[in-house]
């Protein structure tokens, strides 16, 4: 039998659930998946970090330790997705029973390529973050809101289309709660790359033009605007946990008028 040592340890240690039969006719192979329940001790984050998906660049984080960088795709991941789009596009405008089958393989194959991509990614962001309490956005609406989001930068909406962000975010969240006890938390996006971080002024007018610059229209502050959004993920975690510590402070809800106030 053949897999990775790590996951004989976890069927040694966890509860296996049912397992599936797959078989894969391009490889002609036959896969066991085994699913595994696995008891993960909870430990406090060392560090948070949010994480912005998706514009030009697949992610941006930001760190209270400091560090701020973004994440860009590999060009031959860019090459190689762009050369599955266009099998996609001459195998479709064929038409015919053979285009079609040859269709859902490639499809299969991309599909494969992708999930491996975002496991890189996220095992990259998990293990350079040891500890790391994940704030990621709740991409639900975001479909929705794809202009809100992508502006009217069609490369960049194309982008989005073909990387699975959700996929992203399962995988970040599992891996860091399954390598470190940490869970992460996601936070409502709206206005993030529109609200300066330093004075909390939201415009429009603070992202000229939809571009990758953020200038803040009142204070002035300048940052990647990715950034500027990923900053703002994490901030909307502080202040809710701040907002606890003060009700367990005070012993009431400081949001009530009538709460006890300090000075």
């Amino acid at each position: 039998m053949k897999g990775w040592s790590k996951h004989f340890e976890y069927l040694k240690s966890g509860k296996i659930g049912d397992p599936i039969l797959t078989y894969d006719k391009s490889s002609k192979t036959f896969f066991l998946l085994v699913p595994v329940t696995l008891e993960v001790q909870e430990h406090q984050p060392k560090e948070i970090l949010g994480v912005d998906v998706g514009e030009r660049h697949i992610a941006a984080a930001t760190s209270t330790k400091g560090t701020r960088y973004l994440i860009d795709l590999p060009e031959e991941f860019k090459q190689r997705k762009q050369h599955y789009q266009r099998l996609r596009s001459e195998l479709m405008s064929k038409g015919t029973r053979s285009a079609k089958r040859k269709l859902a393989r490639i499809s299969r194959r991309e599909k494969r390529f992708t999930e491996n991509v975002l496991h890189i990614i996220a095992k990259k962001l998990i293990t350079s973050h040891p500890g790391a309490r994940f704030v990621l956005e709740d991409l639900t609406q975001i479909r929705a809101n794809r202009i809100t989001y992508r502006g009217k930068d069609k490369e960049a909406r194309r982008q989005s289309e073909q990387w699975p962000f959700a996929s992203l975010q399962q995988k970040i969240e599992y891996k860091a709660k399954l390598y470190y006890g940490v869970q992460s938390e996601k936070v409502d996006p709206s206005y993030t790359s529109q609200t300066c971080p330093r004075c909390g002024h939201v415009s429009k007018e603070n992202r000229p033009d939809h571009g990758e610059r953020f200038v803040c229209q009142s204070c002035g502050y300048e940052e990647h605007a990715d950034i500027v959004g990923a900053i703002n993920i994490a901030l909307r975690v502080l202040v809710k946990d701040q907002q606890g510590n003060l009700e367990k402070l005070l012993g009431a809800d400081v949001s009530r008028p009538d709460a006890p106030r300090l000075g």
